[in-house]
């Protein structure tokens, strides 16, 4: 069964699919170090539509500038 992972930013609307897994472990490893990576909350989609996990990081956004660094 092959398992979306699609993403978006807080201030967007829309989710975007971005690349697909085999399994949901995998898919699920794939979007925390994602999330962790770009500070975009993913979640896994099954190929019937049904959301299955989102998936957030709450740490770090390390690839998104900072405003208040020079």
């Amino acid at each position: 069964m092959a398992i979306i992972i699609q993403s978006h930013w807080d201030e967007e609307p829309e989710w975007r699919d971005e690349v697909w897994r085999r399994t949901q472990f995998e898919a699920y490893t794939a979007a925390r170090v994602k999330s962790r990576l770009t500070g975009r909350t993913y979640r896994l989609v099954d190929q019937n539509g049904e959301v299955l996990e989102v998936v957030r990081y709450h740490g770090v956004r390390r690839l998104r500038p900072d405003p208040q660094r020079p």
